[in-house]
């Protein structure tokens, strides 16, 4: 019998069909979206009830029972996209449930090489916007930090730049996704409408003195006979430099 479990697209609601999965003990086609009537070859279509509070249970039951690391690889393989991955997932959560940490000693098993894999590329991106991301002070105080990443990590960000930079009122903010977090001093949270923090607040009269001594130390810093272009576009990709004040004139 063929079996599809219909999804919201969420990672959360990726993470509640796994459950159902699991808990069911049914080998189902995980699907993002609605069901279409009059399916061929499918006997039955489950829709997933997307829980936040469930999808945090999902993630702290694997822990308990598997590893931080293994949860970690998973929570990162949702951050994609990584389009038809949601198999693979359900089976490295089986897996894990079953063989505990040695899951990620696995390395010859498809599953488990594919779930390192998207959990290295995204956790390569967490690592290098450390490094880059860029905030702006504007006119009422806030520092901005836009940015484009591929994949959707500004969860995963978020704590880091929390303790970097805790007496701060800051929003990092996801334009490809519309997605943005505030710090305000106190409390982290979700933004759902950054365009309203944005709105008649002009970057300060003194961030472009500071963008000028971004580019200063970045010129002052460059040794021109040990250019290496190609080096700086691993380190550094172009699809990052709109937002990277120091290449603003390059």
């Amino acid at each position: 019998m063929e079996l599809e479990y219909r999804y919201d697209g969420s990672p959360d609601g990726l993470l509640c069909a796994i459950a159902d999965a699991v808990r069911r003990r049914e080998q189902p086609a995980l699907l993002a979206g609605p069901a279409h009537e009059g399916l061929l070859f499918v006997d039955r279509v489950h829709t997933v009830l997307t829980d936040e509070a469930r999808a945090d249970e999902v993630i702290s039951y694997f822990q308990r029972k598997v590893s931080k690391e293994a949860a970690r690889n998973l929570l990162y393989c949702l951050a994609g996209p990584f389009d038809g991955m949601e198999l693979e997932l359900l089976a490295y959560y089986r897996m894990g449930l079953k063989l505990g940490k040695a899951v990620d000693r696995q390395h010859a098993d498809a599953v488990v090489h594919a779930v390192h894999q998207a959990a290295r590329s995204v956790g390569h991106e967490i690592h290098r916007f450390k490094g880059l991301l860029r905030f702006r002070k504007l006119q009422d105080g806030l520092y901005w930090a836009p940015f484009e990443p591929d994949h959707d990590i500004i969860s995963a960000l978020a704590p880091h730049f929390r303790t970097r930079l805790p007496d701060q009122r800051w929003m990092m903010h996801d334009l490809r996704r519309g997605r943005a977090v505030v710090w305000d001093g106190k409390r982290l949270y979700a933004e759902l409408q950054p365009e309203m923090l944005l709105q008649d607040n002009p970057v300060a009269d003194d961030e472009s003195e500071v963008q000028q001594l971004w580019q200063t130390f970045f010129r002052s810093v460059t040794i021109e006979g040990r250019k290496n272009s190609k080096l700086q576009a691993r380190c550094m990709p172009l699809r990052y430099w709109r937002w990277l004040p120091e290449l603003e004139s390059f």
